[in-house]
């Protein structure tokens, strides 16, 4: 097991034991991932290619959670040397409940890699912001403070909502804007919509993806694709299988 990820297994292990001891007290889920697309927002992280994924939650009925999500990446960096192969992504975070259905997260999560992004060794941090509404709707905001450690900071917002067609059959759509074009020369619109079906363990789910550029600055997109150019999701239909407890 890579060094980097054993040190924050064993991180996140002892936070567990450490702060939430009480078995009868909060839920540990997980869930491992077999894609056929790494998928960031707008742009792939696998090149393309299948990728492998796990998450690791831990809920506790005071609201706050914590967890760690694990995946393959390959982010074709020009035959650099040093490219990063995994991204690790622990996260901490507080859910509360407002009047009615509504349901209000807050959430920090620290991008980590084994090796090296745009040539540089790009871990960063991003807070989010989530409004729910019962298991149909969810708005985000979120903030990378470095992204890439680019030297800029990033914003995002998403909206996605859900719709249950039978018990076990769930359609589901979303829409999202990157406002990234201070760090990669563009921001970037992007959309999915799909289908979920689950099956005991098992989810399987079937997605269509796209994105597009706007609001280009020339300039500094040359600059930095010289180094990496993130693969834009153009009209992408990407297939998952996922196995909870």
């Amino acid at each position: 097991m890579n060094t980097v990820l054993r040190v924050y297994v064993g991180i996140l292990l002892a936070l567990v034991f450490l702060f939430f001891p009480g078995p009868g007290s909060a839920e540990l889920h997980g869930t491992l991932t077999m894609t056929t697309n790494n998928v960031g927002r707008w742009f792939t992280k696998s090149n393309n290619n299948p990728a492998l994924q796990s998450n690791v939650d831990y809920q506790h009925t005071s609201g706050l959670y914590l967890g760690s999500s694990v995946s393959t990446v390959n982010f074709d960096n020009k035959g650099q040397a040093n490219a990063a192969n995994v991204e690790i992504v622990p996260y901490l975070g507080w859910s509360h409940k407002l009047t009615g259905q509504w349901r209000l997260d807050a959430q920090w999560s620290r991008y980590l890699f084994d090796g090296k992004v745009f040539d540089l060794q790009s871990d960063y941090n991003e807070f989010y912001l989530f409004l729910h509404y019962k298991d149909l709707f969810s708005g985000r905001i979120s903030i990378s403070d470095d992204y890439y450690a680019l030297g800029n900071p990033v914003l995002d917002y998403e909206l996605t909502g859900r719709y249950p067609v039978t018990d076990s059959l769930e359609f589901a759509a979303g829409f999202g804007y990157s406002q990234t074009s201070a760090v990669l020369g563009s921001d970037y619109p992007y959309w999915n919509a799909g289908f979920t079906y689950f099956y005991k363990f098992l989810a399987f789910d079937l997605r269509y993806m796209d994105a597009t550029e706007t609001a280009i600055n020339p300039a500094t997109e040359n600059r930095l694709h010289e180094r990496y150019d993130p693969p834009l999701i153009n009209a992408s239909c990407v297939f998952s299988i996922s196995l909870g407890f």
